[in-house]
């Protein structure tokens, strides 16, 4: 089964998942990061402040990135 590798920036700070995660499929793969993604933003303390990007990057066992997930805080005034 391939395996996928996440990393999740918020604002100036980056984590990895420097194992990966064996995942049988692309549509497995876009599940895993969507519900990571929401479940990070549930845990946030402080939530997402405005001016701020939360990215989710995934690649592929040859690292090569596949796709990003953003949520960009804005402010319309």
């Amino acid at each position: 089964m391939p395996r996928y590798f996440f990393s999740v920036s918020n604002g100036e700070r980056t984590t990895h998942h420097s194992d990966g995660i064996e995942l049988p499929d692309m549509p497995s793969v876009w599940i895993e990061a969507t519900k990571s993604t929401g479940e990070i933003l549930r845990d946030l303390n402080d939530g997402i402040h405005a001016g701020t990007e939360l990215r989710m990057d995934v690649a592929d066992e040859t690292r090569k990135p596949i796709f990003s997930l953003r949520v960009i805080a804005e402010i319309h005034e």
